[in-house]
């Protein structure tokens, strides 16, 4: 009988082993590929992506490319009833691997959304490449915009449910978006509010002008991109020409209208500071004030 036992533990091992191997096999032939995920994230340089070939012939892919288990409703593709297994962070391996024949293993990351995920693939590229300048400067600068749109709609949820000592309180706590980054990356504060509207502009380039940017290909002043972040573009923006005749004012083509954005950032600001006024004082001529603001902010939100 324990020769018997044996013998079943041994099958059922066998058994979840294969079970195991097809799953992982189903997802490896089963990837998808977001061009907005692909895309998000600034690219290797040339002399970067030949030496992760190399590496990868010489020592094949050692690290799990990382996956998204999700259905096809969530990302927009099928049905709820039809799953979907979301390429996240290894595109440049994954290329590579299916171009040359090379094993890889996957690893399963769970997100609610696309747009979790990309916080995601923001904060593992911060912490692990070595970045230059401008790509970490709009890594960052992409990493405020997310954070402040999440203050920005939460405060906005609060405040109409009429919750106002709860907003005050998170408020005061959270502080300055830009702050909390700058004491994160070791940089200032207006660091972070420049690599935000370095972001916002380059956010209006095409995705191929943009990634010859970030790789250094296109040399283009910063300055004039953040200038960029403060213009409506209906288009696009395919090339540097077309780039510098919106931000010079000269003469723009016609796709593109450039039009300043109302002062967003300065109303919001200062709703913040009203509410930590408020907290302060406890006072409910303050706490009008910061409605006021409010109302004022949600006009151009």
């Amino acid at each position: 009988m324990a020769k018997d036992f044996k013998s079943t533990l041994k099958s059922k091992a066998r058994e979840a082993i294969t079970n195991s191997f097809s799953y992982v096999e189903k997802i490896k032939t089963n990837i998808t590929i977001l061009d907005e995920l692909r895309d998000f994230i600034p690219p290797l340089l040339p002399q970067e992506y030949e030496q992760l070939r190399s590496n990868l012939l010489k020592d094949g892919c050692k690290d799990p490319l990382l996956v998204w288990e999700t259905t096809k409703e969530i990302i927009g593709t099928g049905s709820a009833e039809e799953a979907a297994y979301v390429l996240v962070d290894g595109h440049n391996r994954y290329n590579i691997c299916s171009e040359l024949g090379i094993n890889f293993n996957v690893q399963l990351v769970p997100f609610d959304s696309i747009k979790e995920a990309k916080e995601y693939m923001i904060d593992l590229q911060l912490g692990r490449r070595n970045l230059n300048p401008q790509q970490a400067s709009y890594l960052r600068g992409l990493r405020y915009q997310t954070e402040k749109i999440n203050v920005g709609l939460n405060f906005k949820k609060e405040l109409s449910n009429g919750q106002n000592d709860q907003l005050i309180a998170d408020s005061s706590q959270e502080s300055s978006t830009a702050k909390k980054l700058a004491e994160e990356y070791n940089v200032s504060e207006k660091t972070i509010r420049r690599d935000a509207e370095f972001a916002a502009g380059l956010e209006k380039f095409s995705t191929q002008l943009r990634n010859e940017v970030l790789s250094g290909k296109a040399k283009i002043e910063k300055a004039k991109v953040q200038k960029l972040s403060k213009q409506v573009v209906e288009q696009p923006i395919e090339d540097l020409s077309q780039f510098e005749a919106i931000v010079s004012q000269n003469q723009a083509p016609s796709s593109i209208v450039a039009i300043e954005e109302p002062a967003i950032e300065t109303l919001y600001e200062d709703v913040l500071e009203k509410i930590r006024i408020a907290f302060a004082s406890r006072s409910k001529i303050d706490l009008d004030e910061a409605q006021k603001s409010f109302n004022n902010f949600k006009k151009v939100f």
